[in-house]
C-alpha cells in the first residue's frame, strides 16, 4: 500500500527501494529470533502460582562456585528470579536494564538486606566467564544503597538443571538458529521456595516490584511490617491487567472500621468523664 502511494507520487525509484528495504529491516527486528510461526504456541509462561520450585538444583556463579537454588533462600528473604541468556542481542538486555532501573528506584527495600536477585542463563553453552561480564556491567550501575556485594547473582548451569527449573516455573522458550525465542518475566519466590508472582515486560514499575516483594515475604521485610500489611491490604493484584490495583472498597471498609473504633474510644472517654463528674458532684452535695 505504501509502495503504491509512493509510485503515484514524484518519488524516485531509488527512494522506493530504500523504503522497501527499511520496511523489511523493521519486520526482521520485530520478528526477532523466531522464524517459524508454528512455534509460537511453544513460547510463553504457564503460571504456576503457589507451586514449589526444586531447591536441590545446582548452578554456578560468575566465579565458577557451585550454588544450590536453596542456598539463595537460606536467610529467609524472598528471591526475584529472571531468566535470560547473556549473549541475547535484544530482549534480554532490555529486561536487565528495566530490572536495574526498578531496583534503583526502590526507596524502602534494599537488595541483599530485604531480598535477593538472581539472573539465570537458560542457554546451557554459556559459562561463568560470560556471566562475569554481565555481573560487572550491571552491578556497577546499581545505586550505592543497592550495591551490596554480589547480591545480584548471574548464574549458569547445565541443560538438565536449567530444564528442570524452567519447567517448574512454567517458562517456555525455543531455540531458533543461534538465538532463542522466549518471554520476558520476573518471577518472585517466597522464602520457603514457592512461586508468588510473575511480572511481565521489559520495564517494571517500582511500585509493582515493591508490592510483589512484600507479597512474597508476607509483608515481613522492610522497615515496618505494620505499614507493609496495610499496603498489601489496600492493593490487590489484577489478573487481567497483570498489575496491582488500588482497592477503593477495601479503603472505604478500612476507613469505616477506623471511624467506628475512634468513635467508640471517644464515647468511652466521654462517658467516663461524665461519670467521674457526677461522682464528684455527689460527693460535694453529701459534704454539705
Amino acid at each position: 500500500m505504501l509502495l503504491k502511494m509512493f509510485k503515484s507520487s514524484s518519488t524516485s525509484k531509488v527512494e522506493i527501494n530504500i523504503l522497501a528495504l527499511l520496511i523489511l529491516t523493521i519486520s526482521a527486528v520485530v520478528c526477532g529470533a523466531l522464524t517459524n510461526e508454528a512455534d509460537v504456541k511453544d513460547i510463553g509462561v504457564n503460571e504456576k502460582l503457589g507451586d514449589a520450585i526444586p531447591l536441590d538444583l545446582k548452578f554456578f556463579d560468575e566465579d565458577g562456585n557451585q550454588i544450590f537454588l536453596g542456598d539463595l533462600l537460606k536467610d529467609g528473604k524472598p528471591l526475584i528470579l529472571s531468566l535470560a541468556y547473556f549473549s541475547c542481542p535484544k530482549l534480554c538486555s532490555l529486561t536487565l536494564n528495566g530490572t536495574l532501573e526498578s531496583i534503583n528506584a526502590l526507596s524502602s527495600l534494599y537488595l541483599g538486606r530485604d531480598f535477593k536477585l538472581a539472573t539465570l542463563s537458560f542457554n546451557p553453552i554459556e559459562k561463568p566467564d560470560i556471566a562475569r561480564k554481565k555481573a560487572v556491567k550491571y552491578r556497577g550501575k546499581l545505586k550505592k544503597e543497592q550495591s551490596a556485594e554480589k547480591k545480584w547473582l548471574f548464574l549458569t548451569g547445565d541443560e538438565d538443571n536449567i530444564s528442570k527449573l524452567t519447567q517448574a516455573v512454567g517458562f517456555k522458550y525455543k531455540k531458533d538458529g543461534e538465538e532463542f525465542a522466549h518471554p520476558t518475566t520476573l518471577i518472585f519466590i517466597t522464602p520457603d521456595g514457592r512461586i508468588s508472582r510473575y511480572l511481565y515486560g521489559v520495564r517494571f514499575e517500582p511500585k509493582e516490584m515493591k508490592l510483589s516483594l512484600l507479597e512474597a515475604s508476607d509483608g515481613k521485610i522492610g522497615s515496618s511490617e505494620v505499614l507493609n500489611k496495610v499496603l498489601l491490604f489496600c492493593y490487590e493484584f489484577d489478573p487481567v491487567g497483570k498489575r496491582y490495583a488500588l482497592q477503593a472498597l477495601k479503603i472505604v471498609k478500612a476507613g469505616g472500621v477506623i471511624t467506628l473504633i475512634s468513635l467508640g474510644l471517644f464515647l468511652t472517654y466521654y462517658w467516663k468523664k461524665e461519670k467521674n463528674s457526677q461522682s464528684s458532684d455527689g460527693g460535694k452535695q453529701s459534704l454539705r
